[in-house]
């Protein structure tokens, strides 16, 4: 008799679990013409007090912890940091992207070295990066030398990259480009 009031509470995505006037939608859940409905699957909580409805997932997202090794595209770059999409932790591929910012600071191994992101990564770069905190949006570093790109198109022409030497170079136009290179550029694993 438990069990079954138990699954009563579980709901699949799609399913009805309130209306938009007595609850906001929470998280795990998104609204359509009034209604709030799941977006995972998990329980049901209703918080009375503050009027929102939410889904507690069944199967929580796998969240970088620190240390972790991660693959993420790099989506923006500034001067001094980079901001990237975490696409999987540890080699394995995740549901739900989570934020990674690399600061120049956990790029460059030498005192000396230029300090400015674009030459290290550029936008679009797939990079090995280690994890150095346990909450969003991470902290990123790829100072060690097994770190770093990992796979990148030519600035010019948008073909991939191939490795030549210690430099990266497109066999489309010739374009030759610097990156900090990760250990088995070309290789995901």
């Amino acid at each position: 008799m438990e069990k079954s009031e138990e699954l009563k509470n579980v709901v699949v995505p799609g399913d009805r679990i309130g209306v938009a006037e007595e609850f906001l939608p929470g998280p795990g859940t998104y609204e359509v013409n009034y209604q709030i409905r799941s977006a995972v699957v998990g329980r049901v909580v209703r918080d009375l007090l503050n009027k929102v409805a939410y889904v507690r997932s069944l199967k929580p997202p796998r969240i970088p912890q620190s240390g972790a090794i991660v693959l993420a595209v790099i989506t923006e770059i500034r001067e001094d940091f980079a901001r990237a999409k975490i696409l999987a932790v540890n080699n394995v591929a995740i549901r739900y992207y989570f934020t990674g910012v690399i600061h120049v600071t956990q790029v460059i191994e030498k005192v000396g070295e230029a300090k400015q992101m674009f030459n290290y990564v550029r936008l679009g770069d797939l990079v090995r990066a280690r994890t150095l905190n346990n909450t969003p949006p991470f902290l990123l570093s790829i100072k060690e030398s097994k770190l770093g790109v990992v796979l990148a198109s030519c600035s010019k022409c948008g073909a991939t990259l191939k490795l030549h030497g210690e430099k990266l170079k497109c066999l489309q136009c010739g374009n030759i480009e610097t990156r900090k290179i990760g250990h088995g550029y070309g290789s995901m694993t």
